[in-house]
């Protein structure tokens, strides 16, 4: 019985999006945690501290993302294209979250913490689409 290659493609990128899912939630958390603490021990401001969270959470996300999530279109000396589109996504991710958190601290009264909090989660949902059909896609070879 031969599997049908539609359903066997939808189960595959389907596994993705959850692993996709899941490393998000440890980059935003890991985002957050470094952000909130950096923020709220007092050892940066608000918008120096989600730039130290946005470092250290790139490494996990894409760690994550190259070896797991994307594994299955992952090719031989990817690692460094990868990366570097990646990095790109995360860039524009980031420069979204940063004018979000500074439109925050600007024009409302309500506490810093949260702004950061809600700046930090409004990219990933994009983040997954730039990432799955540029970052970690190569060109099929053929058989």
């Amino acid at each position: 019985m031969t599997a049908n290659p539609n359903r066997q493609t939808l189960k595959t990128e389907a596994n993705a999006a959850g692993k996709f899912a899941l490393v998000g939630i440890a980059a935003t958390l890991t985002h957050a945690v470094v952000a909130g603490f950096l923020l709220e021990s007092g050892l940066l401001q608000a918008m120096l501290a989600n730039l130290a969270g946005f470092i250290v959470a790139f490494g996990v996300s894409f760690a994550g993302h190259f070896y797991w999530s994307f594994s299955h279109l992952r090719q031989k000396k990817s690692a460094l294209k990868a990366m570097l589109r990646f990095f790109l996504i995360a860039g524009a991710g980031f420069a979204l979250n940063s004018s979000v958190l500074a439109l925050w601290l600007k024009l409302t009264p309500w506490p810093d913490l949260l702004g950061l909090m809600v700046s930090i989660a409004i990219v990933p949902g994009l983040t997954f689409i730039a990432a799955r059909f540029w970052a970690f896609s190569y060109p099929q070879v053929g058989p």
